[in-house]
């Protein structure tokens, strides 16, 4: 049996927002981009391409999907 959804409380919204809008110094950049990658989740991406490249076969079909995937988060324009 599911339980109903409890929202978040606006601090911790509050807070995520400020994490996510937070700009890294270069150095921050430099050690999250060199840091080395867990095989699970290098299979992981490796699984989802194979997904997209299997469900979108072609360029065309690819733009497409994209396309549409992000009228949905953001709407039409």
């Amino acid at each position: 049996m599911s339980r109903p959804f409890v929202p978040p409380d606006p601090e911790a919204i509050s807070r995520i927002g400020k994490m996510a809008q937070r700009q890294l110094t270069p150095e921050e950049f430099k050690a999250y981009a060199d840091a080395p990658m867990e095989e699970e989740e290098r299979e992981e991406i490796h699984s989802l391409i194979r997904w997209f490249t299997r469900r979108y076969p072609t360029p065309a079909e690819r733009l497409s999907a994209a396309r549409r995937m992000e009228r949905s988060w953001h709407g039409p324009k």
